[in-house]
């Protein structure tokens, strides 16, 4: 020490300064990351956030129309500019929403008309019932066209066949009908009947009369294949084609809700009936399978006071505007609501539609119209579509779902986050069940009692298994281990129960083997015995298991899991994607918790062993106790790997959103979602937002993961400190 250098002694300048460089350099680099994951919650919350902005109507205008009768019908236009009304003298009327408010078209359409029906606004259509038992159609569309750089709109109104329904001397007192391309259904009560007319390419297919009555109500699908008639307080429910018509069943409406039905109207895409009750409440009704039978079934029921009712044509929403002025704004599937007040609109509402896009409601209150602007972009989404189960069209009973799409516009998406939430536990379970017990027991026999020669091999060939790309793992697995593990399950089975065991009595006898026979076994000759036994158990299986399948299973293990066990077999599947996300985590858990074993202070063990304890004391209660904080750190990141996985799990599952433990079946889980469906998204929309909401949750999740580790790690650090 006398000899020692000044440098040494006071220390090296040019060292300090390095020292220096090197803090700020990786302080500054850990506050880079800190930014950047900062910026990335924001973002991802700033893109979510209007999912959960409250609906909002304001005042836009009001403009006094000068015409007469009363409105059957009022709407705009697309682009709302151009607004028009049918009155029930069968006069059109087209005026612009914007500068003087001209009208534009005032013309008569149809001459002592008794009844009105308009199909969906978009498509144009609407009909008029006249006293001589007649029905006459006509269309009003609307053609853009440019002018000096702008973009206008000019009404084009066609006034179209006209359809002798009943005797000319009969009143044509309720009316509907559908139009779908050449096939046109028109239904309306005419005296004391019900007629139907289905024509093909202007053929008439099918003209049917059935008894009723002059104060029954008639609504047609949409799709021309069913019809609604309430006759009082009953319902009846016919199915209608071509060429037949059968009455389905007959519901008493009273009978379910104890209120007496007086009007009817059907939601976005016709599956639904909205029924108003005489105290002003309004039922949901649609068919629910029941006993393989569809029954009509009042789902559930909103509490609105009497009113005018409006409903979208695009979404399960609709709004009720009472007779006090107070409007409310419903999205039906999630039954949330939104209160307005408007004391001007007050009593005396002839009129109340909304605009094609939604974000317009026209009121028209004694040849005055108003016009409320309407900010309600994602109505589907809600914390109760989310994370609740919610009773949809088409379904049995209440369910958790994710169908952002499907094959028809007429369905709207169902954006519940639990299905790819529940997935990724899923896979993350069984990927951490195939993973843990190899990892550790591989890293605890690596580090601990394999000689170093051969550990010098084993841990960076398991090390180099993790840059094998993931989606390669997924290839293997979802077109070579799929049809593997469906085609020899019961083998898989034998494998999975035979192998820890054999290995356990494996280590039994070895414990009755002469000492002397087992000294002269070789550092790391254990392998020898266990590489062979592997392959002796996995030949064994894969010979068993067609005698096993032929004797136990009726000679089809598929067959009798969907049939016997009553449960639902996928080719891809939890088990298939478990096996191959369990070796794609295997790496990372095995090398970190390898070396926090390897790292125990050896003095440790070696004071351990002098004090007489075993090799496997030694093991588990000192060597296990000391790394504990790395093997939980080990199999945390390893859980953070699955969780965040997205290659294996989009390409060997089904990517079905299914709420099932079942390991026969497919899932879907976060990042395979994100991956499917992100390209496909419109940008903005509720299906976009709901994406970046699965992407916040994933996110949230590793962060609580990662946050939760780092917590108990330190505590098992502190815990274990004095070894």
């Amino acid at each position: 020490m006398a000899n020692a250098t000044h440098s040494l002694m006071q220390g090296d300048p040019r060292r300090r300064i390095k020292d220096k460089l090197a803090r700020l350099s990786v302080t500054g680099g850990g506050l880079v990351v800190l930014f950047a994951l900062l910026l990335i919650f924001f973002y991802l919350a700033y893109v979510v956030l209007p999912l959960f902005k409250s609906p909002d109507v304001t005042l836009s205008e009001q403009l006094d129309l000068n015409v007469s009768g009363a409105p059957v019908q009022i709407g705009v236009d697309e682009n709302n500019q151009l607004g028009f009304r049918y009155s029930d003298a069968g006069d059109l009327t087209v005026f612009s929403l914007r500068g003087d408010h001209d009208v534009l078209v005032n013309r008569q359409v149809a001459s002592s008309p008794t009844s009105f029906f308009a199909q969906d606004a978009s498509t144009g259509f609407s009909a008029y019932g006249s006293d001589d038992g007649s029905v006459s159609f006509q269309r009003l569309r609307f053609v853009a066209h440019y002018n000096d750089g702008a973009r206008h709109f000019t009404p084009d109104v066609h006034v179209l066949d006209t359809l002798q329904l009943g005797d000319v001397d009969q009143t044509v007192s309720s009316l509907s009908f559908s139009i779908n391309g050449n096939e046109r259904v028109v239904a309306g009560v005419v005296g004391d009947t019900v007629n139907i007319v289905t024509e093909v390419e202007a053929i008439e297919r099918l003209r049917v009369a059935i008894p009723s009555e002059k104060t029954a109500t008639v609504l047609v699908t949409p799709n021309g294949r069913k019809l609604f008639e309430m006759v009082g307080d009953e319902l009846n429910i016919y199915n209608l084609s071509t060429t037949k018509l059968a009455l389905r069943e007959t519901v008493n409406i009273k009978d379910v809700t104890g209120q007496k039905p007086i009007s009817m109207t059907l939601l976005a895409g016709g599956h639904s009936l909205l029924i108003r009750l005489e105290d002003g409440r309004i039922g949901q009704w649609f068919d629910v399978v029941k006993s393989n039978t569809r029954t009509l079934t009042m789902v559930r029921e909103f509490s609105t006071p009497k009113g005018r009712l409006a409903v979208e044509a695009h979404r399960n929403v609709f709004t009720n505007l009472a007779d006090n002025g107070e409007l409310s704004l419903w999205h039906a599937p999630s039954e949330s609501w939104d209160d307005f007040e408007f004391l001007t609109l007050s009593g005396g509402v002839e009129a109340l539609t909304f605009s094609p896009r939604a974000d317009r409601l026209l009121v028209e209150q004694a040849q005055r119209l108003t016009v409320l602007d309407v900010d309600n972009s994602h109505p589907d989404v809600s914390i109760t579509s989310l994370w609740k189960e919610i009773w949809y069209e088409g379904y049995s009973e209440p369910d958790y779902v994710w169908q952002s799409t499907s094959g028809s516009d007429a369905f709207e998406g169902k954006l519940s986050a639990v299905p790819v939430v529940f997935g990724t536990i899923k896979v993350a379970a069984y990927a951490l069940i195939f993973a843990i017990p190899m990892a550790v027991g591989g890293a605890i026999y690596t580090a601990y009692f394999m000689p170093s020669g051969l550990r010098k091999v084993v841990k960076p060939t398991i090390e180099i298994m993790e840059a094998l790309p993931t989606v390669i793992l997924g290839f293997l697995a979802g077109l070579w281990l799929a049809p593997i593990v469906e085609s020899h399950l019961p083998a898989m089975f034998i494998i999975f129960f035979a192998m820890p065991v054999s290995f356990l009595l494996t280590a039994v006898v070895w414990t009755y083997i002469p000492r002397g026979w087992r000294k002269r076994v070789p550092a790391g000759g254990h392998l020898i015995i266990l590489v062979p036994l592997i392959l002796i158990i996995g030949f064994s299986a894969f010979s068993l298991g067609p005698w096993v399948e032929q004797t136990f299973l009726g000679g089809d293990s598929r067959v009798f899991v969907t049939d016997v066990l009553g449960v639902n077999f996928d080719q891809r599947n939890a088990i298939v994607v478990g096996i191959a996300m369990g070796f794609a985590v295997i790496p990372t858990i095995f090398t970190i918790a390898e070396d926090a074993i390897f790292s125990v202070p050896s003095h440790l063990t070696n004071g351990s062993l002098a004090l007489g304890a075993t090799h496997w004391q030694t093991l588990t209660r000192v060597v296990l106790l000391t790394a504990s904080p790395g093997v939980f750190s080990a199999v945390m990141m390893g859980l953070g790997r699955a969780v965040g996985e997205t290659m294996i799990v989009l390409m060997a599952t089904g990517n079905t959103p299914l709420m099932e433990w079942n390991p026969f079946e497919g899932l879907r889980t976060l990042s395979a979602n994100i991956a499917v469906e992100m390209p496909e998204s419109e940008v903005g929309s509720s299906h976009y937002r709901v994406l970046f909401l699965t992407a916040f949750i994933l996110f949230s999740f590793t962060f609580l993961i990662n946050t939760v580790a780092e917590f108990v790690r330190q505590q098992l650090r502190e815990k274990y400190r004095a070894l």
